[in-house]
């Protein structure tokens, strides 16, 4: 036999045999590495970043500094556990040492040390827990990630500005849109015309107000930068469409002073300059931002008069006056390239609405111009940054490189020494670019250009190096190429991003870059970007998100320090609001004292950190009902948010699947219903890089030789690259041994050499998320009974005692492991001693660990989170063993439900679709049996009448209610309560009224205490039946408490209840094949095998055929094989004398447990004296085995086989015949179906039967959670309808499948009883309400609410409704409604008249018996 596997050990006591076909040394990531390394990141960067970020704030006359020193997080002010307890936030305190500098003096201020601490109090910051949630109130929540499209360029077919008001424009045509994180979009565009002289290149973008689209050209932006007219000219090569764009304006030496308001300078100061003013007085004029203006043309004047005099003067001139005239000259021709500059910056500025109020602290007044506020708000990252993605986007996007697959070279391409690259007129192929990309990364070609921009703005107060140099430096590659392939003589240039460290703002060369890319375009030089390729996408993670929010808080922060600073400062505003401050300061004699303290106001910044972990749209409640259903909770993608996608977007192609997130984001987890595609979830190996763009691993292919080297590629990088698929057919030293095998290339699949290849996938599950990973035989399941598998395993409730399916996939533990509901070792050591409640670990150097474990914690989901150990004393643990199993585990793995013995066969009717079956051995020995835990709370509180008390002595409750209560009134710890038990005894002051004639007599008797209170004790409400678990009690007196103001105490009763599974609960397996139970049958009645062993489980076979899921029938044939081969190996282990210790191993038992069952095994053994072990196999009987293990505790179901089939590489139809042989059951006599008895008659069911064992779980949706009765509630606003659901008190839902199933029993008088009366009849219910209180008939129903609203929508959509009555009369729709209301009235009237006279009737019989 052909063995197709290997024994994988994960731990000590859990080995599966893997099936796997793909032999790999990977090492698979954490699943919350990139989780909960982004809070480390905020913490640890973030925070200090955003705090410095408005540090130093200079007072307006820079008489005052406030600085930051430094910033320090306290420790955290309580313990998790407390914090969930008392319903706190874990958090610690953040301080910012903060210093006040009086600039004039030199003193410095500081705020007064606070303990241990010194500086501000700036907020409580909440913690992230080693599990990577946070504790909110007690509550643990999570940030899930948010997917958003990333900044950078786009070349689209449209776009559209978003103004004011939710309107929008909506632009058509090549566009090349450049989308920042923080600034205005601008889209780069030639507008769609025949005439080649109107085709010039435009920007459009939103102006500051929003309610304007701004437009200018191109080249006004560049000249307003700084470039001349010439320098543009050159950069482009005379491109016919920049020449057009440059002719288009006026913005040159020749038509400059044509302008309006340059011609009015030029007068105005030319007059002024002829009234002999003082050209100091004369440059002074105006607003700081228009002297440079005003001193440029001043400056042309004279030197323009200067020339006149010369020529007036001098008939012939010297070589001295002729130098001179030149050089005045050059100054000219130097203002004019200076004042085209100016305007063209304060055009751009005018079009956009920029204020020039904001150079203030940027530039200082005597360098303030237009130039200087277009560079500040487009190319600072103060007001516009691309961020660290935006700009790895545009260096990817604008790259020389990328434009010139299958372009012909105008030119030869030269390397530094002159020698030719690439030939002029060679076709560009793959293999030349990429010489051409190499070569260029290490700047060995004459391709790119820097050129040092004359004119360029570099005077801001403070500038990096760095950033002056990219401010004042044009650095861009160049390569001219043939416009069309077809015509050598028309040339145009290809202009990218050279080799030039840019920072995170927008730089001109990425405006030079992205105009050549849009005039481009019309030669199709370039390519069109799909917004739904992932690599135009992002993640932002918390650190991102909370840093977005907290940055709004730090700038009202600045805005207020700035406004007291100015006060201090002596510039007070007008109308400023700080009125009464001014007058202070008027009054010489009184000196204001100013501190650190007085200046600064942290509430902003604690009011946003509060909202943010309270109400930001995509923080949650962690999903806690299982290990599985948390991890998947903490991967999980949202594309909604804020600045995300609306669920009722129409554009459907955002919820599609992309062949780009291969390796990313799972194809196949995702909502069902209005939230599908827009929550994802991200694939088992997903890592997020530092520019938040997802990466997946490849192992790199050389030479056809697929290497161990691992590689992470974002989805652009992928787009690059041709890869292969994991199972490639390899040799033993890793050469691919088929001449072509299927690889893709951009998300086609095709044939290609293997030397071609150049990166191939780890493992194929890496293409789905972790919940789809465990899903086992997958590839044999249809994607919408994939999804619902994947969906309904983070349902399935922790049993009192889970056991790990045998058929599983290698997934479950690492599962386990990551999820953090386990306890992991953070250290080398020992077990010293451990039991129910801790463990002590000894360290390598002799140092002891003591590790509390979680018992009976109430989830978010009130289910059970209880850990337990799994290591025994004097045992080696290492670093990152699992300790203990929390909910859902055994020995460390998933355990999400158990392993059961299904048949396939209908059995009376009462499996009928989806309809299942059970043994009553599955309730009777708890195995579908979960606890759960749910919270009740009482709070004492100081009320205006008095204080409330929590007491023993109630009024008016009897001792036997009292029988469970401690001496203070409080339910003791074990008690079983039913529903209406108190569990808090309570009394609260009654307010000043008068006392009835009962309750004067029970004054009378009990005393006086039955005056003053009134019982509100707090009572096990309707289903709270259970047993206590834990009572917590809170007084404000405790020093740690921190309790409410009016809140004297607090008390936490926490009863558990043990819920066995029922008629009505939902079950599903791991295919999306998901029942409801129908009906628990005796064992004894349940259908048998020839062995005698009954079933547990009954499907119907009809639900496997159409849903497609075939991976349930594979599933069960080997899950048998497994529970065969656990029986054999049970014997052969102690056959062969193989230590007991081989059963800790393969079983997972306890050692004292494994030498027991060792031992008395080895006894059978002994009585029987086989020859062989097939001898011993033979006479060996189920019975006897079934004794042995019921004495030790066991059952069959602790001796499972554990297999694992990864997906995609696991099983198949050769390895499931050899263990199916292996396991005893001949596959080609049996078929995987057994001859299959009934338990009642005992004899054979018509033809063989699917039988085997199915790994089934037992959902959340339970009946207890679902049944609930409605007398009188709450109906719909519209429809009259009842309200739905339990929470509300609505009712039951009764749909067409029930109306036809009353019809199909003729039940009409039922029927019309449940659609109107006890519907949205609203006549007829209120009749009956009537008749019931008053003992008359029910009266027939009337015309529903429903039926009304559809006539109203019949005729507005124009069609008339009439009715026939009884007697054939026709009456219009609205006439009989009208009547049936009036009839209706007439009798609400005369029933309200009715109800009057009773009551008159009993407050008369009363009076008479008082008379009495």
């Amino acid at each position: 036999m052909n063995n197709n596997f290997f024994n994988h050990k994960y731990s000590k006591k859990v080995v599966r045999r893997d099936y796997s076909k793909i032999k790999t040394n990977f090492e698979l990531p954490d699943l919350l590495e990139t989780q909960k390394g982004s809070f480390v990141k905020f913490l640890n960067e973030e925070l200090e970043k955003i705090i410095k970020s408005i540090f130093p704030i200079d007072s307006p006359q820079n008489k005052y500094t406030l600085k930051v020193n430094k910033i320090e997080l306290g420790s955290p002010r309580k313990t998790e556990d407390v914090c969930r307890d008392e319903s706190k936030t874990y958090d610690a305190p953040l301080y910012v040492d903060l210093q006040l500098i009086n600039n004039e003096t030199g003193e410095i201020k500081k705020a007064k040390a606070t303990g241990s601490t010194k500086g501000i109090f700036f907020g409580n910051i909440p913690l992230m827990t080693e599990k990577g949630t946070f504790i909110i109130n007690g509550i643990e929540k999570f940030v899930i990630a948010q997917i958003i499209r990333s900044p950078g360029m786009y070349v689209l077919n449209k776009s559209q500005i978003k103004l004011n008001n939710s309107r929008k424009r909506i632009i058509q045509g090549n566009i090349c849109e450049l989308l920042p994180y923080k600034g205005s979009l601008m889209l780069f565009h030639i507008p769609s015309t025949n005439k080649e002289y109107e085709k010039v290149v435009q920007i459009s973008a939103r102006n500051s107000s929003g309610e304007l689209v701004a437009s200018f050209l191109a080249t006004t932006l560049l000249k307003g930068y700084g470039l001349s007219e010439s320098e543009i000219r050159e950069i482009y090569d005379n491109e016919q469409v920049i020449i057009n764009t440059l002719a288009e304006e006026k913005y040159n030496s020749k038509e400059i002073l044509e302008f309006n308001d340059i011609q009015l300078l030029y007068k105005e100061l030319n007059n002024e300059k002829q009234a002999n003013e003082s050209p100091d007085i004369i440059l002074q004029k105006g607003s700081y931002i228009e002297r440079k203006l005003r001193k440029l043309i001043y400056e042309l004047i004279e030197l323009e008069d200067s020339n006149a005099t010369f020529k007036e003067n001098n008939k012939s001139l010297s070589k001295d006056d002729v130098a001179k005239i030149n050089k005045n000259n050059e100054k000219i021709k130097w203002i004019y390239d200076q004042i085209i500059t100016e305007k063209a910056a304060k055009d751009v500025c005018a079009e956009l609405g920029l204020n020039p109020k904001s150079l203030e602290n940027h530039v200082k007044d005597e360098n303030m111009c237009y130039q200087s506020l277009l560079i500040l708000h487009l190319f600072n990252h103060r007001y516009y940054d691309l961020s660290s993605a935006g700009r790895y986007k545009l260096n990817h996007k604008l790259r020389v490189s990328d434009r010139l697959y299958q372009r012909i070279l105008a030119d030869d391409i030269l390397d530094l020494d002159g020698n030719v690259v690439v030939k002029k007129g060679t076709l560009l192929t793959k293999e030349y670019i990429d010489i051409i990309k190499s070569e260029s990364a290490a700047s060995k070609l004459k391709i790119f250009n820097e050129l040092k921009i004359k004119n360029a703005f570099t005077n801001f107060i403070e500038i990096s190096a760095k950033d002056k140099k990219q401010i004042s430096t044009l650095s861009y590659e160049k390569i001219n190429v043939l416009a069309s392939n077809d015509n050598d003589e028309v040339i145009t240039s290809i202009i990218g991003l050279g080799s030039f460290d840019f920072s995170d703002t927008l730089s001109i060369s990425d405006v030079l870059a992205t105009i050549s890319y849009s005039y481009n375009l019309k030669n199709d030089i370039g390519t069109f970007d799909d917004i739904d390729h992932l690599g135009n996408k992002r993640l932002k993670l918390i650190h991102e998100q909370l840093r977005n929010r907290l940055q709004i808080s730090m700038l009202r922060i600045e805005k207020s320090v700035q406004e007291k600073l100015a006060i201090c400062d002596g510039n007070i505003q007008e109308n400023s609001g700080l009125d009464e401050i001014k007058e202070d300061l008027d009054q010489e004699p009184k000196k204001v004292s100013l501190t650190v303290k007085s200046i600064i106001n942290t509430k902003p910044f604690q009011i946003i950190l509060k909202d943010f972990f309270n109400s930001y749209q995509l923080i949650q409640f962690i999903d806690q009902q299982n290990p599985l259903s948390e991890l998947t909770n903490k991967r999980r993608i949202s594309a909604m948010g804020p600045g995300g996608i609306s669920r009722e977007d129409p554009n459907l192609d955002i919820r599609d699947v992309h062949y780009s997130h291969y390796g990313r984001i799972c194809p196949i987890e995702t909502p069902e219903g209005m939230n599908i595609g827009l929550i994802v979830s991200l694939a088992s190996f997903s890592k997020v890089d530092e520019h938040g763009f997802i990466s997946t691993p490849y192992r790199v292919v050389k030479n056809g030789v697929v290497t161990d080297e691992i590689k992470w590629l974002t989805p652009l990088q992928d787009d690059g690259y041709i890869i292969g698929e994991a199972n490639l057919n390899l040799d033993e030293n890793n050469k691919i041994r088929d001449e072509r095998v299927v690889a893709r290339y951009r998300g086609s699949s095709n044939l290609y050499e293997p030397s071609s290849l150049d990166f191939v996938d780890v493992l194929p599950k890496q293409v789905v998320s972790i919940a789809a990973s465990v899903i086992p035989f997958l590839e044999n399941d249809d994607a919408n009974r994939a999804l619902m598998g994947a969906n309904m395993q983070r349902q399935a409730v922790p049993l009192i005692k889970p056991y790990s399916p045998w058929v599983g996939t290698g997934s479950e533990y690492k599962i386990a492991h990551d999820s953090g509901m386990g306890m992991i070792s953070d250290i080398n050591g020992v077990v010293k001693e451990v039991d129910g409640k801790q463990i002590i670990l000894t360290d390598d150097n002799g140092n002891d660990h003591v590790k509390e474990f979680v018992k009976y914690r109430k989830s978010n989901q009130n289910t059970c989170i209880n850990q337990s150990p799994i290591v025994e004393k004097g045992e080696r643990v290492s670093i990152g063993d699992s300790l203990c199993n929390g909910p859902s585990m055994q020995n460390g793995e998933l355990s999400l439900g158990s392993n059961v013995l299904v048949g396939f066969t209908t059995w009376n009717g009462y499996n009928f679709e989806d309809a299942i079956i059970l043994s009553k051995r599955l309730v009777q020995d708890d195995i579908y049996t979960s606890i759960h835990v749910d919270e009740y709370t009482l709070k004492c509180l100081s009320t205006k009448n008095g204080d409330e008390e929590i007491t023993r002595d109630m009024p008016n409750v009897s001792d036997s209610s009292k029988h469970f209560l401690d001496s203070n009134g409080i339910i003791m710890v074990g008690a079983d309560v039913k529903e209406g038990d108190i569990l808090v005894g309570k009394i609260t002051p009654r307010g000043q009224v008068d006392l009835s004639p009962e309750e004067k007599l029970l004054q009378s008797i009990f005393g006086d205490k039955t005056k003053k209170f009134k019982d509100s004790s707090l009572k096990v409400p309707h289903g709270g039946d259970g047993i206590v678990a834990a009572v917590k009690r809170f007084t404000n007196s405790d020093e740690s408490s921190d309790l409410g103001d009016d809140v004297i105490e607090v008390v936490k009763v926490y009863i558990v209840q043990k819920r066995k599974i029922q008629v009505g609960d939902k079950m599903a397996g791991r295919h999306g094949n998901k029942g409801i139970v129908s009906n628990i049958v005796p064992v004894e009645d349940m259908p048998y095998l020839d062995d005698g062993t009954p079933l547990d489980v009954l499907l119907n076979p009809l639900g496997v055929p159409s849903r497609m899921n075939i991976g349930q029938i594979l599933e069960i044939h080997l899950g048998l094989s497994a529970r065969e081969i656990g029986k054999k190996e049970l014997l052969k282990i102690v056959y062969e004398n193989q230590k007991y210790h081989k059963l800790v191993e393969l079983y997972g038992l306890r050692e004292v447990l494994a030498h027991d069952l060792y031992n008395k095994i080895n006894a059978l053994i002994d009585d029987i004296k086989p020859n062989s072990y097939e001898d011993l196999l033979a006479k060996v009987k189920t019975f006897d085995l079934i004794i042995i293990l019921n004495k030790l505790g066991l059952c069959f179901d602790d001796l499972g086989y554990k297999v694992a089939t990864p997906v995609f590489e696991g099983v198949n139809s050769t390895d499931l015949n050899n263990i199916m042989n292996e396991a005893g059951l001949d596959p080609l006599k049996t078929k995987g179906k057994f001859k299959l008895r009934d338990g009642k008659t005992g004899e054979y069911f018509d033809g063989d039967i699917a039988v085997g064992v199915m790994y089934m779980l037992k959902l959340d949706h339970m009946v207890d959670d679902k049944i609930h009765s409605r007398s009188v509630g709450p109906y719909s606003k519209i429809t009259q309808q009842p309200l739905g659901g339990k929470s509300q008190n609505g009712g039951q839902r009764f749909g067409e499948m029930e109306v036809w199933a009353l019809e199909a029993y003729g039940a009409a008088h039922n029927l019309h009883e449940i659609l109107t009366i006890k519907s949205d009849d609203v006549r007829g219910r209120n009749l009956t309400y009537s008749s019931i209180i008053k003992g008359k008939p029910i009266p027939k129903g009337g015309i529903p609410e429903s039926f009304k609203l559809l006539t109203k929508k019949l005729q507005g959509l124009g069609m008339y409704l009439e009715v026939i009555d009884k007697n054939n009369n026709i009456i219009d729709i609205n006439d009989y409604i009208s009547h049936e209301t009036q009839v209706f009235e007439e009798e609400q009237d005369s029933l309200a008249r009715s109800v009057i006279d009773d009551e008159l009737d009993y407050d008369n019989s009363l009076f008479e018996e008082e008379v009495f």
